[in-house]
């Protein structure tokens, strides 16, 4: 089971310079984690779909996955490979799922082997549709740096890596323009979304803010990416942030038209604002 992992983009919420929490797509993952823990299957399948129902597009691979993971351990076998085959379709090629134990009464099933092999395939191409491996190379070695120096909460370390990744990423835009999944694949496309993030360059951040814009209308791009990115960019100018996704403290700054916060961040698969603050509260502590 991948718990949060495959399906929680990294969040950048919180303005300080340490390690941020994740920006959540929720029902209660929590819950569901819990519900695993305590063998619940049934209950942590029905709790994951709940959290995917919050999701779009390749954020529904995880949760649907979670939820695979509890049905194949509660011997729903059929009920698991059509769960695995949903969230394949919305985007799971991660090659671990074939250790994965809670997936183990599934591998003497004829199923299974075709399944790999289908995740095989997808990843195969789309590692062969990226037309500049050698960027998504630099962006993942720069996106491990990133998340090393916040790990350390070394304030020094951490502002030395944002100045170097915003020179290196300032490059690439030039180059290349925003680097979508076209360009850097899934896993580089984020990555170029977190390192702009955590730049310390606001004319940068709103450079990239409208490119990024228009690579989530090409589908370059995660709108859930374009929310931070825009509320970061607002916050650091003194104005109201529209998503709610920028903290202070664990509170959230200012918010344009807050009556409807919680319609806007539906539309692309965020949480609440009250389940977000209590996700964080549960996790992180008050």
């Amino acid at each position: 089971m991948k718990r949060l992992a495959l399906f929680l983009l990294l969040c950048a919420c919180d303005r300080s310079p340490k390690q941020e929490p994740p920006p959540v797509a929720a029902a209660d993952p929590k819950q569901a984690a819990a519900a695993h823990d305590a063998k619940a299957w049934k209950r942590c399948a029905e709790l994951w779909f709940a959290v995917a129902a919050t999701t779009k597009g390749e954020a529904m691979a995880g949760p649907l996955y979670d939820a695979a993971c509890c049905q194949a351990q509660g011997g729903e076998r059929d009920a698991a490979f059509a769960t695995l085959d949903r969230a394949v379709a919305a985007g799971l090629n991660d090659p671990s799922i074939e250790d994965d134990v809670d997936l183990a009464p599934l591998r003497a099933d004829p199923r299974w082997p075709k399944l790999l092999a289908r995740i095989d395939e997808l990843r195969a191409k789309a590692e062969a549709a990226v037309t500049a491996p050698d960027v998504r190379v630099v962006l993942l070695a720069m996106e491990k740096d990133d998340r090393g120096a916040r790990a350390s909460d070394d304030a020094q370390r951490i502002e030395s890596v944002d100045a170097k990744t915003t020179e290196v990423m300032k490059a690439i835009v030039a180059k290349h323009g925003w680097p979508g999944k076209s360009l850097v694949g899934t896993t580089g496309a984020h990555a170029a979304w977190l390192l702009v993030q955590h730049s310390r360059d606001l004319e940068f951040q709103k450079q990239c803010l409208e490119k990024l814009e228009l690579a989530v209308a090409q589908g370059e791009a995660q709108p859930v990416e374009h929310a931070y990115l825009y509320d970061r960019v607002a916050v650091s100018a003194g104005k109201p942030q529209r998503w709610g996704t920028q903290l202070d403290n664990g509170k959230p700054y200012p918010i344009e038209d807050a009556a409807r916060v919680d319609e806007r961040r539906k539309s692309i698969g965020l949480p609440s604002m009250a389940e977000y603050e209590r996700f964080l509260r549960e996790t992180y502590g008050d």
